[in-house]
């Protein structure tokens, strides 16, 4: 009957290791997948010709800034549809941006190694009727619009695609932008979706 009990008590041990291995709680290590992040959604209000609004991803607002070129606080700054990041012309951060062939964030799972375009030195137009000046520049962001300037006045897409872009950290953004005209049907306010992958 001892043997007997003893032998019981064993199995029920065994169980209870078995049910407690498998009910192991989940830590950061083992979360799925960004997909469960919810993306941040910002508008942009970057109708002024005469200045830039300044974007920090981590703060998921728009932030006030005493030198662009100095700062680390801003990653992506948006004038018109001209879009600056912080690093190469633009400032001494690490920003760059690469324009990927996916039309969805949850797609995009993996960070490419290199690609990313820095920004540039190049005309943006300051006023309309259209006065110009050099300032620096994404090119490679700058293209989640289409412009169309072969006929007056020029056409504007959305580009479908998803954007990586480097913070001034050099941390790994995925964006998407989703609309460039407000509520009183206004342009050049500027919405858009992202998430952290690292």
């Amino acid at each position: 009957m001892k043997k007997r009990n003893i032998f019981l008590g064993l199995i029920v041990l065994g169980l209870i290791s078995v049910v407690t291995v498998g009910c192991k709680d989940k830590g950061p290590e083992d979360s799925d997948s960004d997909d469960e992040v919810t993306p941040t959604t910002l508008t942009v209000d970057a109708t002024a010709y005469d200045k830039w609004a300044y974007v920090s991803f981590v703060q998921g607002k728009v932030v006030e800034i005493s030198d662009y070129k100095t700062d680390l606080s801003w990653d992506m700054a948006l004038h018109r549809y001209d879009v600056r990041l912080n690093g190469g012309e633009a400032g001494k951060g690490k920003g760059a941006a690469l324009k990927t062939t996916y039309t969805e964030l949850s797609a995009v799972t993996s960070i490419p190694a290199s690609g990313y375009i820095t920004d540039v030195m190049d005309s943006i137009s300051l006023s309309m009727p259209p006065t110009h000046d050099y300032q620096p520049v994404n090119h490679e962001a700058s293209k989640w619009m289409v412009l169309n300037t072969t006929s007056m006045p020029p056409s504007y897409a959305l580009s479908d695609n998803v954007f990586i872009f480097k913070t001034a950290e050099g941390k790994h953004v995925k964006i998407k932008f989703i609309d460039y005209i407000n509520a009183e049907d206004v342009k050049a306010h500027i919405k858009f979706t992202y998430v952290y992958m690292d």
